[in-house]
């Protein structure tokens, strides 16, 4: 798999390509707001990997492997939105889809989206939970966990 980094050079690689855009390092590190040197360091990594190819004074190519893993990132992401989404996650949302992507099993992952795609299809259960939710139950498997002030 890719670090967090590489998953955001692939996935804006990806998108420039499906643009039909040249894509040149110089403008990926203004894209990714990262200096040159960490850029050419990251398409290194992803040229060795085969999911991109990477020539000095060349525009940026992006393999069907690349493509293919870019894909995949960009609906796992969408399916952590949806998931946080239905849960009514909104403090933390961005560190905990960072988390999420990074410490989630393919195994967790496919139940999630086994488990949106439910969800979807029964969106009654949505408003269910919903209703649910602001009942604040007193009925809960996790201890709670007193604050530290």
């Amino acid at each position: 798999m890719l670090s967090p980094s590489l998953e955001q050079y692939l996935i804006h690689i990806y998108e420039l390509s499906e643009q039909n855009i040249e894509i040149k390092s110089s403008e990926l590190t203004v894209a990714v707001n990262m200096p040159l040197k960490k850029t050419i360091q990251a398409l290194q990594r992803m040229h060795f990997q085969k999911y991109i190819v990477y020539l000095a004074y060349q525009p940026i190519t992006i393999t069907d492997k690349g493509k293919e893993m870019a894909r995949y990132l960009l609906s796992r992401n969408a399916l952590i939105e949806e998931f946080l989404d239905i849960l009514q996650i909104t403090e933390h949302r961005e560190e905990e889809k960072e988390a999420m992507k990074q410490y989630l099993s393919q195994e967790s992952l496919e139940a999630i989206d086994h488990f949106v795609c439910f969800v979807k299809q029964y969106p009654e259960i949505i408003a269910r939970y919903k209703v649910y939710s602001k009942r604040k139950m007193r009925t809960k498997i996790l201890e709670p966990l007193s604050e530290e002030k």
